[in-house]
Formats: C-alpha cells, structure tokens, sequence
C-alpha cells in the first residue's frame, strides 16, 4: 500500500494558498496542446496523453519552467515539515519549494481543459523513507520550520496518475540536506523579497529564541545549586548515619568471619585426618598393584624366554636342515630393547629451538651452500606441505629443481631420500608393490616396498619416497589402491601384499617336514644337531625319510628341500601385509608434455600440487638476499642436523568443518558461485585439506593470506581444464565466470602483500590469456 492511500493524505500534495511563480511557457502549452490533438478534445484524453510521454521529455519542461539548467537535476529549496496520520504513520515533504537562486516559488505546469490541471498548483515534493529524513531533526520537521536542498525526480506513473499531474516529484533519496549545510557549489542569495523577508523573520526568531533560553538556563542553575545544596546537606547526614550503620555490620562480618575460619579451621584438621587415612589406603593399593605388575613381569619375562628358547630350538633346526638363513631366523626372534637413533648431529630443539618457522631459512642457507637456490617462499611452502603429510606432487618441466629439492631437504635435516623412476608399462598396483608368484612361491618385491621396508627398520629416520616421472604412466591405475588407502588418517594403513592363506600352506608344510625328519632321526638314532646331509648319507636315516615322506628317490628329496626353502625364504622376508611407516613421505614429480599422462580429477582430489617456475625466471638477487640474510640472522650448527620425524608433522585426521571460519566461508562460496556452474568439484573433503594446509602453513611462518592464496594454487586451479567457449552449467560463459573469480581473488588478496608473479591472480589471468590462443581451451598445464 503507498502512503498516499488512504483519504486524510490525499489532500497533503495540495497547497492551500498557490503563490506567484513561473508558470508553463505559451510553447510548452502548445505543445502539450498539439501532442493531445489524438484525444479529440477529450480533457481525460489530454491527462492520460501526457503521461504517457517520456519522462525525460517532462523533466526537460520543469527545467524549462522553472528556469534551470536544461542538462543538470532539479535541485530546489524548500521548507520541510511532516504530517503523522491517525493510524501513527508519518508522511514528510518538501513544500513552498523555491528556486535555488533566486528564491522564486516554483508552480507546478497547467494542462488547459483538464478538471484540476488548469489552475497552476505550489509545487510541492514528497519525501521517501531513507537517508534523506535522517539528516532532519524530527522535532525541526513536525514544527515546519527547517528549510533544506534537494534534488527532485519524477513520482512513479501510478502516483502521477492518481493525483492528475503528470509533472508530480519526489526527492531522490538521499539528496537532501538542511539549508544551513548546503554545499558551497550552490548560489544561495536572497535575491527575492520573499527570501529576504524569511530570512529577517528567521534571525528575529532565533535571537528570541536565545535570549529566552539565557534567562531560562540562569534561573534553572540558580534553582539547581540551591537544590544542590539541599541535596548536599541531605547527603552528609544520610553518610553519617550510614557510616554508623555499616560499623555496625562490619562488626557483625568480621565476628562471622572469624567464626566461619574456626569452624574451617576444624574441618581441615578433620579433611587432612581422612586424606592421612586414604593416603594409607592407596599407598597399600599401590603396593598391591606393584606387586601385581612385578608378578605379571616375571611372567611375560619367563613366557619371552621360552618363546625365545622354542623360536631359538626351532631356527636352529631350520638352519641345520639348510631351510632358512641365520639371518632370516634372527629376524624372527622377538626384540624388546627399544630402537635407538644412532645419527650423529644437532637435535631440532637444540639448533633451532623447535621453532618450525626458523627451519626455512635454515634450509635455505644449507641448499645454497650446495650450489642450490631457492626462495624462502617457495621452501616455506614445501615445509608446509610436508607437514600436511598429504601425497605431494611436484609440477614442473625437467631441470627445474623438483627432485633436487627432495634430495637435499632430505640430506639437511638428517633423512634419507629414494627415488624411484616410473616407467611408461605401470599398469597396475603390482608394478608399484610387488606381486606373489605362484609358480615359484615367492614374492615379487620393488624398489617402492624395499623402501617402505627400509623405513620401517628405522623409525627414527624421516625417509623420503619420491616417484620420478611419476605421470608416464596413468597414476590412477598403478596408484588407486595405495591412493584410497593415504585416506586414512586416524591410524597407519595396512598395505596389504597377498592372502594369508599360502603363509598358512608354507607353515603346515614346513611342519609336516619338520615331524618326519623328526621321527626319521628317532629311529635311525640320529642326534637332534643332524644336518640334511647327514641324515641322507645315514642309510637307514635316508630309508626311513623317503618312507616316511613318501619319496622316491634322493633327486626328490632335494626338490622338496628346494621348494620349503624358497617359500619358507619368501614368507620370511616378506610378510603378507606391511604397515605404513609413520616416517615415510610419498612425492612425485611430473612433467606435462606430449609423452606424459593429465593427472586425473581423483588423483588431484587428494594430492597437493607444488609447481615449480623456470629457474632462469628466478630473481636472483632477491634470493641471494635471502640466503645472506638467513645466514647472518642464524648461528651456526656444531654438525648436520638431525630432525624426528614428528618434528616434521605427524599423521592426524583433517580439522572438521568450520563454517564460521574466514577462510572456509571464502573458499565455500567461490565453489557455489564459480567452481560448481564450471563443472570443478571442490567438495567437503577439500575443503578440509585446506584447512590442514593453512594451520601447517601458520606454524611454517606463513601468514593467513599468503596461505590461502597457495591453496588457490595447490588444490583449485590445477583441476581448471576445459573449453571455455562453451556455456557454463547455469547458462553463463565459462570465460566471464573466470573473468570474475579473477576480480574476486583480486578483491580478496588487495591488501596480502602478495608477489605479483607468483599469486594466484596471476597464475589465473596467465591461463586466461593462453585460452585465446589455444582456441578457448582452459589449461592449468598449458605454456
């Protein structure tokens, strides 16, 4: 419902008494007059046609009228004054409107021969909720006498219509101020009497109204210090009996007190007698319970040594039957003496003090001495990453430092390093991990699980795993199962090699040989200490094995021999299923060429992407800087360092959806407005990664900004890869959608401080760029 609806405001936009003014010109009347010829002469007719008309065509003649500027808005003055109807809704204009200049009242336009349209009407202009009644006093407005400036703009059609002036304005919202904060471009004179005579009348008011409002305060101050007095007077005596009132009940607290700190006085006595008691009770507790463990020790000691001793029996025989190596028999004994870090070097604590941020410019400063440069930007970043302990994958072409990098971070801080060359022909998980062999009844190993088996035996070690060239394969295919098993992150996955079952066909038929040999020896009267040899070359010995093993001959007796050893060798030195050591990271390097494989959207899900710029791109100088500077700020080491490997990170499940947080509110939005109509997924787990990345970020000396803008480039744009001329999911182009997450990465990154080169706007506008010449194709790989 508009404001004007009801009776009692229909009659507000009309003046009472119409003052003198500039009327509509003989032109303009005529034509009016000739664009209402169509109306037959109808007086309707003629209203309704110059509603119809342009608006601008009715703004050029108020200008017209009025004596403005033709190209400029209608700025006027006028007296602002408010009616509150009977239901408690207020209605403000601007009335007796005036030319700014000159101070001539301004009068609405006639139309000849239209029922209220033919005398001229005081213009008058109503005032819309909003700023424009804010910056006028409410009670200045209810009393009518505050004048003000304003621009004008014509009311809606159906306004227009209802009140029967074509011409019927409004004050644009926000235009108006009080006359007495008008703008010095505005000429404001009183030029005409009538201004003139306001003007007098106004100063006579307010100097009334100001020597008033002197008499007044002066007698209200002498009336406030008399009553102050008084009130003084009434104060003190109300203080001094209150003093005398609170003696009173402090007297009374301090007795309380000092009776409440005797009665805790007894009770503590009485608590400490109790805790005396208790104190006894656990004591006994406690040495029941030492007793207790001392017995369950003996215990387990006893059961140790004769696992020890049955293991030790049982090796011995397998060694003497030439079945199993003493290494391999070793290898079984059972070990409780705990692993011991024998690397000689400077702890992470003591080089640096713990403080994971300083391991940067260490890092830097130790691969410059040999020969590497890098800048701390770029080792901050790779320190995160591995923090994260996510799947990191290094991007870049050949010769650009990807695997060098691996290497050295894993010489300075103490770790060892594998590389291991993928080849084109990786097909499945067995080229990664090794398969089973039927046949020979033994396990195909890799240099991969070798090296996950060397971690192992050292815990203490951080051991780096990369995989070289690792796209010349599809990495989906040899790499999905090991993939979905870095998914879990509460608990070290369990790699699992082959079935349990043949482990348990290998045991049985090691038995089976073992109790004939057994019996065979009880007969023929062999020592326990007899070896294979010997027994065949004791006839009855040799008789009573074939008989007994169903042999035929003694080729067949060695056969058998040969096949327990090798699968007994097998199962020993390769269990069926390894356990992820909590020291191992997993990179790989690809290039993007014509000889290599696109990383597949699942792939990219849940890996983190490092790309690496062309060294000659480098700012040499800057990174020299660097390095000088890390050198003079960090002291020297005594030796090498010498890092854990949960000083590096450990392995933890993903922070939990924070939907208050800044960052995943951010990166939620650019995948509802930007990354879903483009057809990327960026789901909940991503989201989650990136929360993981920017807190290892955070503890690697990376500030907030700069680590959400490496998430941009880590786990968004290397998923951008398709054509962009063809339309979005919701009917947009491809190529304007990035054109605007362009500006809404800029508008987010304006004040981060951000190297220009390096950012993510910047790696964003390089591959819009390339999509004109490579016919629209959005690539994040593209040169």
């Amino acid at each position: 419902m508009n404001e004007f609806d009801d009776p009692e405001s229909l009659q507000l936009l009309q003046p009472n008494v119409p003052r003198g003014g500039v009327a509509l010109s003989a032109e303009i009347e005529q034509q009016v007059s000739r664009r209402s010829d169509g109306t037959s002469g109808v007086p309707d007719a003629s209203l309704e046609s110059a509603l119809k008309r342009v608006p601008a065509d009715l703004l050029h003649e108020l200008r017209s009228a009025w004596g403005l500027n033709h190209a400029g808005p209608i700025w006027v003055v006028g007296r602002v004054w408010v009616k509150i109807l009977s239901d408690g809704r207020e209605l403000w204009f601007l009335d007796d409107i005036e030319h700014p200049e000159s101070g001539v009242g301004l009068l609405y336009p006639t139309l000849p021969g239209v029922s209220g349209r033919d005398v001229a009407d005081a213009s008058a202009a109503f005032v819309p909720p909003g700023p424009s009644r804010k910056v006028i006093g409410q009670r200045a407005a209810e009393a009518g006498n505050q004048w003000a400036i304003a621009e004008l703009e014509l009311s809606s059609l159906t306004e227009r219509r209802k009140r029967r002036n074509p011409w019927l304005l409004n004050v644009r919202s926000g235009s108006m101020r009080p006359l007495a904060e008008a703008p010095a471009e505005w000429q404001i004179a009183a030029s005409g009497a009538e201004s003139a005579r306001r003007i007098s009348s106004l100063a006579r008011h307010e100097i009334e109204n100001h020597v008033r409002k002197s008499i007044l305060e002066e007698d209200e101050e002498l009336a406030r210090r008399h009553a102050d007095n008084v009130e003084a007077l009434g104060r003190l005596d109300a203080e001094r009996r209150q003093a005398q009132d609170d003696a009173l009940v402090a007297r009374a607290e301090i007795e309380a007190e000092l009776a409440k700190h005797r009665q805790n006085a007894v009770e503590a006595e009485t608590a400490a007698a109790d805790l005396q008691v208790r104190l006894g009770v656990e004591k006994q507790r406690f040495a029941m319970y030492r007793s207790t463990m001392e017995q369950e020790k003996q215990l387990m000691e006893i059961t140790y040594r004769r696992l020890t001793d049955l293991l030790t029996e049982k090796g011995n025989r397998l060694i003497a039957l030439g079945l199993a190596d003493a290494d391999d028999v070793a290898a079984l004994l059972p070990d409780i003496a705990v692993a011991q870090d024998e690397r000689l070097g400077v702890s992470f604590m003591d080089a640096l003090g713990g403080d994971y941020a300083r391991l940067a410019p260490l890092l830097q400063r130790s691969l410059a001495d040999s020969g590497l440069l890098y800048s701390q930007a770029q080792l901050r970043d790779f320190l995160a990453l591995l923090r994260t302990r996510d799947l990191i994958v290094l991007a870049g072409d050949s010769g650009s430092g990807k695997t060098s990098l691996v290497r050295a971070a894993a010489t300075v801080i103490g770790g060892r390093c594998t590389v291991i060359p993928v080849k084109p022909n990786w097909t499945g998980p067995e080229d990664l991990l090794g398969y089973y062999n039927p046949i020979e009844r033994s396990y195909q190993s890799t240099p991969f699980l070798l090296a996950l088996q060397a971690a192992a035996r050292s815990p203490h070690v951080p051991h780096f795993i990369c995989l070289d060239e690792m796209n010349l394969a599809r990495v989906e295919h040899y790499f999905a199962d090991f993939l979905s098993l870095l998914e879990s992150r509460s608990t070290s996955p369990e790699i699992h090699l082959y079935t349990a079952d043949e482990e348990r066909h290998v045991v049985v038929e090691q038995g089976i040989f073992l109790g004939v040999e057994a019996e065979a020896r009880r007969r023929s009267g062999l020592a326990d200490t007899a070896t294979l040899e010997e027994i065949l070359r004791h006839d009855q010995a040799n008789a009573e094995l074939h008989r007994l093993g169903g042999l035929a001959d003694n080729e067949s007796v060695l056969i058998h021999h040969a096949r327990l050893r090798r699968s007994l060798s097998a199962q020993l030195r390769m269990p069926t299923s390894l356990t992820l050591p909590g020291n191992v990271w997993i990179f790989g390097a690809v290039n993007m060429d014509d000889t290599t494989h696109q990383l597949s959207p699942k792939v990219l899900d849940r890996v983190q992407v490092l790309r690496f710029r062309n060294p000659m791109l480098a700012d040499w100088d800057a990174i020299e800087r660097e390095v000088q500077d890390a050198s003079e700020a960090l002291p020297p080491l005594d030796g090498p360092l010498r890092m854990l490997p949960h000083e590096l990170g450990s392995r933890a499940e993903y922070p939990a959806f924070d939907r208050s947080d800044a960052n995943v509110m951010f990166l939620s939005q650019i995948a509802r407005q930007y990354l879903d109509p483009l057809g990327v997924e960026f789901g909940l787990r991503a989201v989650r990664q990136s929360q993981g990345y920017i807190s290892a970020a955070t503890a690697a000396g990376i500030s907030t900004d700069e680590a959400l803008d490496n998430v941009i480039k880590h786990k968004i744009l290397p998923k951008l890869a398709f054509d962009s001329a063809r339309p979005a999911a919701n009917g947009r182009p491809r190529r304007e959608l990035l054109m605007e997450l362009s500006a809404e990465l800029t508008r987010r990154f304006e004040n981060a401080r951000l190297d220009p080169d390096t950012s993510s706007v910047s790696d964003l506008e390089r591959m819009i760029k390339l999509a004109e010449g490579n016919n629209g194709i959005i690539n994040y790989w593209l040169r």
